[in-house]
């Protein structure tokens, strides 16, 4: 079975992060980037820049994956920027320019509330620009949701509920990393069968507990993607992984066609 992956660090793999990120490399110890396993193959593997910790670079790993995307048809990426210190239009335009699938945001790292463009939440324009960027470009937005133990990390703004006012005002495609780990399954689970431009992608969550912390997920089974994190935790196998996910959901959906229909992927 063809399997496309949506959330791969590779530059944490490579270990080039932060200095006051390095505590992360602990957890990651052992682990492997191998891309079959039974008779699942890693087709697809969509790089996402962001480093495991707070955070004031404007676009995370973004050109050191760029430089691995370059190697391969295998690897795509997603961009990156942090509108507390980004100039943000530039950024944009330059990470567009190299072929983007969508932007990755990251509330909890770059500590800033998703809904705080809005006036009576701070009017921070340059994440408004991101916004309207992403609908000019009809680009997809990822954004980390539920916590994070990396250190710096405002986990306040991690509840998806602060992604209802963007459903709203934009025209965009929003998909909720982690689907609210751990702390707001349910709220990121409603946002995702009400709205129809809001999908769940299910990284980091333990394959046996997916169906346990999202019991009624199958009803949305052409909303939810699948990512692994990669490298979330010690002695993760990347093609593994995506096999012991699929033992739980036996979805082929899930694992591979939803992204490529959701994130417009072609072989």
């Amino acid at each position: 079975m063809q399997v496309v992956d949506v959330h791969v660090h590779y530059h944490i793999y490579l270990k080039t992060i932060p200095p006051h990120c390095r505590e992360f490399l602990r957890n990651t110890e052992g682990t492997s980037f191998n891309l079959r396993h039974d008779n699942v193959e890693i087709s697809k593997v969509l790089l996402v820049p962001s480093h495991p910790c707070w955070s004031m670079d404007c676009s995370d790993g973004f050109d050191v994956d760029y430089e691995v995307r370059k190697t391969s048809d295998l690897f795509m990426q997603w961009g990156e920027v942090n509108p507390i210190t980004c100039d943000v239009e530039r950024e944009l335009e330059r990470q567009y320019s190299k072929g983007i699938v969508g932007i990755k945001l990251h509330p909890v790292h770059h500590a800033f509330s998703p809904n705080s463009y809005r006036p009576e939440e701070g009017a921070n324009e340059k994440l408004g620009l991101i916004y309207r960027f992403a609908e000019e470009k009809k680009l997809p937005l990822l954004v980390h949701t539920g916590t994070s133990i990396g250190v710096g990390s405002r986990n306040k703004y991690g509840n998806p509920i602060l992604l209802d006012d963007v459903i709203k005002d934009f025209d965009v495609k929003l998909i909720l990393a982690h689907a609210g780990r751990p702390l707001w399954y349910d709220t990121a689970f409603y946002l995702a069968r009400n709205y129809s431009n809001v999908y769940l992608e299910i990284s980091s969550i333990p394959p046996r507990n997916v169906l346990k912390v999202l019991p009624r997920l199958m009803e949305i089974e052409d909303k939810v993607l699948y990512g692994s994190d990669f490298p979330a935790f010690k002695g993760q196998d990347l093609a593994r992984y995506a096999w012991e996910v699929y033992q739980y959901v036996k979805s082929e959906k899930i694992l591979n066609s939803n992204a490529r229909k959701i994130l417009s992927i072609r072989e």
